[in-house]
């Protein structure tokens, strides 16, 4: 079982070959976007414990005490079902975080090695990147990678809220902060769920797109982006001169008298 869940949660090595962009590669803006990412990503995390802990975090009744449960009722003297529930809690709340992951893995590459140009058009970036195919491809595995785990997301937090639901409202029913806070959590994370569904859907069209997740005004990154453009002429230049000189060392070996 561990192994299972070793293997759906890791990445598999094909897919960790790709190289992200070092800090040295991103430009000022680029850095605090990926400074924001990590920030939002911190945020992030409190949402979705509230969403997906919804039977933790929900206000339940407890017949025993005639309050309302405590965090540490909610883990005691628990049934069959309960237990269930709360395990599928952090199972989802796993999945989320998984979700996450990929999203700022994907954005550190786009902000890494693509820029944002308002001066070609919103779906250009195939057409702008036909010297890199590498970098198409590889905004092609980002982007199956993201619509794979959101799909995935989505599954596991309906069945989450049902499974939730079941629990709160036939065994722990705490009158209406109960709706009123399983509503409220929900909503914490289903909008963005939404938008990552739509985003996903634009980006895997006949011509793929990079299009950000995190930022509140949609960007597309349709051109390389300018300094990683120069960084790999000179890595090229680097390169094209040490296979110049090893030639040339080939050569005077070669022709030196015995």
């Amino acid at each position: 079982m561990f192994d299972y869940i070793k293997s759906f949660f890791c990445k598999r090595k094909e897919e960790t070959k790709t190289r992200r962009p070092s800090l040295s590669e991103m430009s000022e803006e680029d850095k605090k976007k990926s400074t924001y990412g990590i920030f939002f990503s911190i945020i992030e995390g409190i949402r979705i414990s509230m969403a997906t802990l919804l039977s933790i975090f929900v206000p339940q009744w407890c017949d025993d005490t005639q309050t309302t449960c405590t965090i540490q009722q909610n883990f005691s003297d628990l049934t069959p079902f309960n237990v269930f529930v709360i395990v599928f809690n952090f199972v989802s709340l796993l999945i989320f975080i998984k979700l996450t992951y990929i999203i700022n893995d994907r954005e550190i590459y786009f902000r890494g090695k693509l820029e944002e140009s308002r001066d070609h058009p919103y779906n250009s970036f195939v057409d702008n990147l036909k010297d890199h195919p590498d970098i198409v491809n590889d905004v092609k595995k980002y982007n199956s990678r993201l619509s794979k785990w959101t799909k995935r997301t989505l599954i596991s937090y309906v069945a989450n809220v049902i499974f939730s639901c079941v629990l709160i409202f036939y065994y722990f029913y705490d009158g209406f902060r109960s709706v009123t806070t399983l509503v409220a959590n929900v909503l914490l994370v289903s909008g963005k769920l939404h938008s990552i569904h739509n985003i996903y859907k634009e980006c895997a069209g006949d011509k793929p797109l990079a299009l950000s997740v995190l930022d509140t005004q949609q960007v597309s990154y349709n051109i390389i982006d300018p300094l990683y453009s120069k960084s790999l002429i000179q890595l090229t230049t680097i390169k094209e001169v040490k296979e110049e000189e090893k030639k040339e060392e080939v050569f005077k070996v070669n022709v030196s008298p015995n």
